[in-house]
């Protein structure tokens, strides 16, 4: 809020000749800080534990400076390697004014996969992936007219279903399902055509 704020308010000020391209194809470089608002751990321990630094990429294109559309990816893993996901996601991203420091909206909506699999016996943890939901909002700064950097905060959604095996015979399979809820930010980097 403080960042869109800022950018409302600086817009007037940073009025310069230089406006970021705000129409035809772009991609974005991106990355945030996460940490999961979960406090009551599951079973696994996953709900305390996930936290760190979250990749994105993501590319499309945008037809004017409200609407973009595109897709992407992000990468998020557990420190200790326990667990790890690869949320691909459709893009939709809007600037409010033409401006060189311009606020923005972001919503991403996709699916997580899983990256590997856990097994400690007597069970194996095979990763099922889910659904992958994330709101964010910045400033951009534009350095020229294809270049710009991006400060921003929001908050991600990710299910991750968890099917577990237990290896001795006639022992049923467990099916688990964890919800992260994670609030982060970070720093972006704009390429237009």
């Amino acid at each position: 809020m403080a960042v869109a704020m800022l950018c409302l308010g600086g817009t007037a000020v940073a009025q310069h000749h230089i406006e970021f391209r705000w129409r035809g194809i772009y991609f974005v470089g991106d990355g945030s800080y996460v940490f999961n608002l979960n406090r009551s751990p599951n079973e696994s321990g996953l709900a305390d534990t996930v936290s760190g630094f979250m990749p994105s990429f993501s590319g499309g294109f945008q037809f004017r400076k409200e609407a973009a559309v595109g897709l992407g990816f992000s990468y998020l893993a557990d420190p200790t390697g326990a667990f790890s996901q690869l949320p691909l996601y459709v893009e939709l991203r809007s600037h409010f004014t033409r401006a060189r420091l311009t606020p923005y909206a972001v919503l991403q909506v996709g699916y997580s996969l899983p990256v590997g699999a856990s097994s400690e016996p007597p069970i194996t943890k095979i990763e099922e992936g889910g659904l992958y939901l994330a709101i964010e909002g910045g400033g951009r700064f534009a350095i020229s007219r294809s270049v710009a950097l991006g400060l921003h905060v929001g908050y991600r959604m990710l299910q991750s279903n968890q099917v577990k095996r237990f290896d001795m015979l006639n022992d049923p399979m467990l099916t688990e399902t964890v919800v992260l809820h994670m609030f982060g930010g970070g720093l972006s980097v704009y390429f237009g055509n």
